[in-house]
């Protein structure tokens, strides 16, 4: 009998459910990698968002850099500029409300999630001066310790009561136009020092006999010598085509090698010693070290080579300016000139909130601090008033004896005690200064033929003695053999 051997194998059936299973594999391990959450998606998802997180912490980095050479400080316009390194960036009108498209990757980033990150937090923006003058950003970046100065009247509305421990710059820090310096105050090891900018301008140089307004205009140090429209006189100045000349304090030329400033900082009130109290508030001592606040005795009776070098000592450690890169020294007879003019602008005494201008007594001049108690920043009884005193410079009638007749200006250029300025005769600077001959960085060097206080041939443009002589019944002489020294502020 024939038999059929049995084999074993794959029925169709088996096969069909085979293939049925196998599908089934497939479309899950498909979905696993190829769907919405699919771990190809997901792995893809992931490399952009490191690739975001990388863009993000590469723009942080730049603005904490940025930040940390400006004192915390960034503009709108440095952060746009670092912002589009990266990418472009959309058109909304506020630069928080914009989206980044990055150069790399293609990515879209809310600005507003840069800045919300945990390197980056509230990110500090400077602040909008209203300014229109077109005066220099005040130069901060080499003084150190140093607060920023606005004042307010107080709920008497009888003394301005300064606001100086704000560390950056308020939105009302100053406003040139409406006789509004900018104020600042450095500390240190219990000193105190106010300080005045003022920037670099150009200005008419008067010629009436009587007191007037001078015409003044705020330039950048791009108006210079050699620069379109600009030219070098016979005297050492720089005149521009329509007739302005740029104060000599601001040039390399005139200002003897200090080289194109931005501006200067000159200290607010007359100086006072750290023990202000002793016999004519320090005496002619080198021990002591310098401040610059209000209400407090000046420091007289000192010799000029002593105050050379207690000036020139303000950088040093424990001194008030310790830290700074800044070049103290005693205040020149053309610097004392440049704030001197500008007092005399529309940004001084006449402009529109003087108290001692338009909407003041309209004398147009800075009142008489009392010249019997030689205290700083005080104010006279009347713009002459040279014996008495009732009042402060944060006083109701303070203003008066400010250059800009607001609490913003400098103090004590009129009246107060003799104020000698590093300026002298020829051949007189290492006697009375210390200085070596030929040295006019830090000091102005005159002649006088005829050997007369009443010679002012050798006057210089800039320093506000011959330009001004006599303007507003003050007091006035030039350096002779006598008196080889400037004293200037009576």
């Amino acid at each position: 009998m024939n038999k059929i051997k049995s084999t074993k194998g794959i029925t169709l059936i088996s096969l069909v459910v085979t293939i049925i299973i196998l599908l089934i594999l497939a479309g899950i391990s498909i979905a696993t990698l190829m769907g919405d959450n699919g771990l190809i998606n997901r792995a893809n998802d992931a490399k952009i968002a490191t690739e975001i997180a990388s863009i993000k912490e590469e723009i942080q980095t730049d603005i904490l850099s940025e930040q940390a050479g400006n004192n915390g400080n960034i503009s709108d316009d440095t952060l746009k500029g670092i912002l589009e390194k990266y990418g472009i960036l959309s058109e909304e009108e506020k630069l928080i409300d914009k989206t980044l498209t990055t150069t790399k990757g293609n990515h879209e980033i809310k600005v507003a999630d840069i800045f919300n990150g945990t390197t980056v937090k509230d990110v500090p923006k400077n602040p909008v001066i209203s300014d229109k003058s077109g005066a220099n950003k005040p130069n901060v970046d080499k003084i150190a310790q140093k607060t920023y100065v606005t004042w307010n009247l107080n709920e008497t509305g009888t003394e301005y009561v300064p606001n100086d421990r704000q560390t950056t710059q308020p939105d009302d820090w100053y406003d040139y136009e409406n006789g509004k310096w900018a104020n600042i105050k450095t500390t240190n090891s219990g000193l105190e020092a106010y300080w005045v900018w003022i920037p670099r301008y150009e200005y008419i140089v008067p010629t009436s006999t009587t007191e007037t307004e001078i015409e003044v205009r705020f330039i950048g140090t791009d108006k210079k010598e050699g620069a379109i429209g600009y030219t070098k006189q016979s005297d050492g100045t720089i005149q521009s085509n329509d007739g302005y000349t740029i104060h000599p304090a601001f040039t390399n030329a005139g200002n003897g090698g200090f080289g194109e400033l931005d501006g200067i900082w000159v200290a607010k009130f007359e100086a006072v010693s750290n023990t202000p109290t002793a016999s004519n508030g320090g005496g002619n001592a080198t021990n002591l070290k310098i401040q610059v606040i209000p209400n407090q005795p000046s420091w007289r009776y000192i010799q000029t080579t002593n105050i050379f070098t207690v000036c020139g000592n303000m950088t040093n450690e424990g001194e008030v300016l310790a830290g700074s890169t800044v070049d103290s020294h005693m205040m020149k007879n053309t610097e004392w000139g440049a704030v001197a003019i500008l007092s005399q602008s529309k940004y001084g005494v006449f402009n529109p909130e003087s108290s001692t201008g338009a909407n003041g007594d309209a004398t147009y001049q800075v009142w008489n601090n009392s010249s019997r108690f030689y205290i700083t920043g005080s104010v006279g009884t009347s713009k002459d008033a040279n014996s008495t005193t009732t009042s402060a410079y944060n006083s109701a009638n303070g203003p008066k004896a400010s250059t800009t007749g607001t609490v913003y200006g400098v103090y004590d250029m009129a009246g107060g005690s003799w104020e000698y300025v590093a300026g002298c005769l020829n051949g007189q600077e290492n006697a009375k200064f210390g200085v070596k001959a030929g040295d006019s960085k830090y000091v102005d060097l005159y002649t006088n033929s005829s050997n007369s206080y009443s010679n002012y041939d050798g006057a210089k443009i800039g320093d506000a003695t011959k330009e001004t002589k006599g303007w507003n019944s003050d007091y006035s002489v030039f350096v002779y053999s006598s008196r080889p020294v400037f004293r200037r502020g009576r």
